[in-house]
């Protein structure tokens, strides 16, 4: 082979891995992006949690009640 078949190709692969090395950063980022988003979650969740778990239990509500049944010789 000649010097100019292997420069070429060595500019080739130099070109292949930029674009790997980029790609795998694209990835990383997205995957930093996706681990910030589910942090954020958890924290809500637990915020939720935590309110939840301090909140004064209500008693129920009285049930209504039902009418009196008129008497039958009146």
């Amino acid at each position: 082979m000649s010097f100019w078949t292997d420069a070429l190709r060595a500019l080739q692969q130099v070109a292949l891995l930029q674009h790997k090395v980029e790609q795998a950063l694209n990835t990383a980022e997205e995957a930093r992006r996706h681990s910030i988003e589910t942090r954020e979650r958890v924290i809500r969740l637990e915020t939720l949690i935590d309110i939840a778990m301090k909140r004064q239990p209500v008693a129920p509500p009285a049930p209504p009640a039902l009418p009196e049944s008129p008497s039958a010789g009146s």
